[in-house]
């Protein structure tokens, strides 16, 4: 057979889209399917064009109460005119730009109809086999234009995808259309208009043979009509058009489906809509408590399968044409929908009916010897405080769930969990406490109860360890005697659960395993030696200490030695730090031992409760005061606390110490030494800053919380007599 190829078929269609214009009266001009509505004011002018070549035939056709309609060649001649509506099938000698124009007497709508045809008639009926001209459907794809009304579903008569004769047949007259697919199709035959009855059949031919498909007579009150047929790779159509009636123009549209692939799916809010042809499918993936609500429209059958171990299971009653829930089966990944009828037309809804929102359904039985359950199941723990809802879905024969909660507690303890539960109907509520030790039920606590539904509770004393809630119909045979995918309302519950301690139970005691035993006690040597670095660090100091004070000790006059040593040009940088050293360790010696190593005193004082000395010394010693003093304090038998030294100028401006050493707190003409404990010697230098030469030495603290003061007799010079 000769096919023409879709490129053709594309360049005829789109010479036959009409170009409209309109006059600034007209106030409307909408799309019903391929007709349009023009609304007009009285007086507007409303005009489109249609473009036809010599080998197409053109339709005009105006319906309206009072318009005047006409339509004109490219010369601007008449070809035929109207009041009150117009019909006219034409086909022009040349090609050419036919125009139409609608002029509105008075405010009205106009149904305008223009169609050129792009399938070519053959002038006798051909035998099967015979080579003619067959127009090649092209086929539609995803997302073409689709009517879907209330009763059935077919092609928008407006998609400028299908392939269009316009014919003019009378009873003597017949018109002959062929059409052909490349791959196995369903065909729409989609009747657009006819201007008076006419009489269509439909017949399959092949290489051999034709049989008739199809005989119909439609009258204008039977349009649009719409037949479905299926033609194979090897078969053509042919259109066998007659009509009643001299002239009569008729218009048919052609367009071709694929009968395998997806079927187009269009979004909603909480379902979505699957139009689709014979053959074609839509693969949902599901687990075993998803369900698909699909509620087909008039006409259309589904098949409903599912993927269990990679292969595809149909049930007993797997095709329906009637609303319904598909439920997946156990074990099953995905669901998938086969349109049987030659169209389909349905709103899909996915469901799911897992307990406690884990995707999963709960266990229906109790056995102990399940580790799985009692580690928490395939929906997991009941929450302690708290609720969680799950559902009992009649349709997948699942009558009773199995929930296992846990209480971490101490041993021996003693816990009362509380249950309440919500549903519509009467349920059978069985809480089952479980032994820690043996691992059996406690039959002594165990309770079961038909519980309304309505918020009624039942309580029980549990140990510590995983127990179980198991919930189930009232009568679970009427549901188990039944058949699997049935339409059976589904039970949906609440559980609530409330937890007391009523006795904590005795703290548990855990022997250290051996590896922490041997661990234990190298971390113990570790840090016990590192507790003894600084013990060693001190006793090493304290041994520097006091080899050095013995030193200090057998010698005298170490001042001058400072003042000799200077002389001879040593920093006085060294000189200021070992004169810092020499100060901690001679403070170990006795009060006069140590007055002995520094030599004769500037100043001296004793009392029962204290003794100091003063010394002067050289001046280059001093880094931020303009003269620097060596004192010595020792303590009596009794504890100085909150004590402080004073320099007072007995007269002129007072002295401001500048530095200590070591580092008391000091603030103008006072050092704070906080606490000096009974028999204890300290030792400082002391930088003063002033104009003054003389300074009085006063000691205060408090000796058994009561105040005691110890002043010099005679002040100390500042400079020495040798140094003025």
């Amino acid at each position: 057979m000769a096919k023409r190829g879709a490129a053709a078929l594309l360049v005829l269609l789109m010479c036959s889209l009409p170009f409209a214009s309109a006059s600034a009266d007209t106030t409307l001009v909408t799309h019903d399917e391929e007709r349009l509505v023009v609304q007009g004011n009285a007086g507007a002018t409303w005009s489109t064009t249609l473009n036809l070549d010599a080998t197409q035939r053109g339709l005009f056709v105006v319906a309206c109460g009072s318009c005047e309609a006409s339509v004109e060649d490219a010369a601007g001649t008449a070809l035929a005119s109207g009041v009150g509506g117009l019909d006219l099938t034409h086909r022009p000698e040349v090609a050419g730009t036919l125009t139409l124009q609608v002029t509105f007497v008075v405010e009205e709508s106009a149904t305008v109809l223009l169609l050129a045809s792009t399938m070519t008639e053959v002038p006798n009926r051909p035998a099967p086999g015979e080579d003619v001209i067959s127009t090649v459907l092209a086929p539609s794809g995803a997302g073409d234009a689709w009517w879907t009304g209330t009763d059935h579903v077919r092609l928008n008569g407006g998609w400028q995808g299908a392939a269009t004769a316009v014919v003019n047949v009378s009873a003597d007259s017949t018109a002959y259309v062929l059409a052909e697919t490349e791959e196995p199709a369903w065909v729409d035959v989609l009747v657009q208009h006819a201007s008076s009855e006419i009489d269509l059949r439909l017949i399959l031919q092949n290489n051999t043979v034709e049989v008739t498909h199809a005989s119909l007579t439609l009258t204008q009150d039977d349009l649009p009509f719409s037949h479905r047929m299926f033609l194979d790779a090897d078969q053509r159509a042919m259109m066998l058009i007659e009509g009643t009636a001299p002239n009569t123009g008729a218009a048919v549209a052609m367009a071709s489906h694929p009968t395998s692939g997806a079927m187009d799916e269009v979004a909603g809010e909480d379902s979505e809509r699957v139009v689709g042809h014979g053959g074609q499918i839509k693969v949902y993936d599901v687990n075993d408590t998803d369900a698909l609500r699909v509620t087909p429209a008039l006409g259309t059958e589904f098949r409903a399968e599912h993927l269990v171990q990679g292969t595809w299971v149909a049930t007993s009653n797997a095709t329906s044409t009637q609303p319904r829930t598909v439920w997946a089966l156990p074990g099953a990944v995905a669901l998938r929908l086969t349109c049987i009828s030659p169209t389909c037309s349905a709103d899909v809804a996915l469901t799911e009916a897992s307990d406690l929102r884990s995707g999963e359904d709960a266990q229906g039985y109790v056995d102990l010897s399940d580790e799985l359950l009692r580690q928490g199941g395939s929906a997991g723990y009941l929450p302690l405080n708290g609720s969680a809802n799950g559902h009992l879905v009649r349709a997948t024969l699942d009558v009773a769930d199995v929930f296992p909660f846990q209480i971490d507690a101490w041993e021996d303890s003693i816990h009362l969990v509380k249950v309440t539960v919500w549903t519509s109907e009467p349920v059978m509520l069985e809480l089952i406490p479980i032994d820690p030790i043996t691992g059996t039920v406690d039959e002594d606590e165990r309770k079961h109860e038909v519980v309304s539904g309505q918020g009624e509770s039942l309580s029980a004393q549990f140990g510590r360890g995983a127990h179980l809630v198991r919930i189930s119909l009232v009568n679970p045979d009427e549901v188990l005697n039944g058949t699997w995918g049935s339409d059976l309302a589904t039970l949906n519950y609440t559980l609530e659960m409330a937890h007391g301690v009523v006795d904590e139970g005795d703290e548990p005691w855990f022997e250290p395993d051996e590896a922490s035993q041997i661990w234990g006690a190298r971390v113990r040597w570790i840090l016990g030696f590192c507790f003894l670095i600084p013990v060693a660090y001190l006793a090493r100091m304290q041994r520097r200490r006091t080899l050095l004070a013995n030193t200090l000790r057998a010698q005298r006059e170490r001042l001058r030695q400072i003042v000799a040593r200077l002389d001879e040009g040593r920093p006085v940088a060294q000189e200021r730090r070992d004169l810092h050293l020499a100060l901690d360790a001679v403070a170990t010696l006795d009060f006069e031992d140590a007055c002995l190593s520094w030599g004769q005193p500037d100043l001296q004082h004793r009392t029962d409760e204290l003794a100091f000395a003063a010394w002067r010394l050289d001046r280059r010693l001093a880094q931020h005061g303009a003269h620097v003093l060596l004192v010595g304090l020792a303590a009596g038998p009794r504890t100085w606390e909150a004590t402080a030294l004073r320099f007072d100028a007995p007269i002129g401006a007072a002295c401001e110490v500048k530095a200590v050493e070591p580092r008391f707190m000091h603030h103008g003409e006072d050092v704070f030494l906080d606490t000096i404990r009974a028999g204890t010697v300290v030792f400082l230098t002391v930088e003063l800053d002033g104009a003054n030469t003389l300074v009085d030495l006063e000691v205060n603290g408090l000796v058994d919380a009561k105040p005691r003061a110890a002043r010099a007799s005679a002040p100390l010079e500042l400079v020495s007599t040798e140094e003025a």
